[in-house]
């Protein structure tokens, strides 16, 4: 049986590759929320990816943040209104399209920043003890050529 087959045909739960990206997803997940414990931040993934979105480029329109990350404006819209009330992020109308909004970092999400350049590093180093750059490189490349596979049947947009 090639190594193909065995992927398909599964007999134990722990050779389905889905169980053990779900697992690694809950334990990230477990994870994230115990180091923003540590580091004292009342954060989700979800907020936290916004920021560092942010990060990369501020001021981006909320539909762009919602494309980029979760493909759902509603859900967004909601996350926000969070965000705004916990002082991460404002909204400003677009000067040329006052329908349209644009998201900032506000104090607080330039504070985030600094802690994140602080502890995330150190976080990783524990994660990922064991692995190299190439390594990472490689699970990135197999996770996307996934994510690919996944889209093209079911014809999604992801970025």
């Amino acid at each position: 049986m090639n190594q193909t087959s065995r992927l398909i045909h599964i007999e134990l739960l722990e050779d389905m590759i889905n169980y053990q990206i779900y697992r690694i997803a809950r334990l990230l997940r477990y994870k994230f929320q115990h180091d923003m414990r540590i580091a004292g931040l009342d954060m989700t993934q979800e907020q936290y990816f916004i920021l560092f979105q942010l990060w990369q480029k501020d001021g981006q329109y909320q539909t762009e943040l919602a494309d980029d990350l979760f493909g759902d404006t509603p859900n967004i819209t909601r996350i926000l209104d969070v965000m705004q009330k916990k002082g991460f992020v404002t909204r400003q109308p677009d000067p040329k399209d006052r329908r349209k909004y644009r998201i900032f970092l506000a104090e607080r999400g330039h504070e985030v920043h600094k802690l994140y350049k602080i502890h995330a590093p150190k976080s990783r180093v524990l994660d990922y003890k064991k692995l190299n750059d190439k390594d990472l490189d490689e699970l990135k490349r197999i996770l996307k050529t996934i994510e690919n596979n996944i889209t093209d049947q079911l014809h999604l947009k992801l970025i």
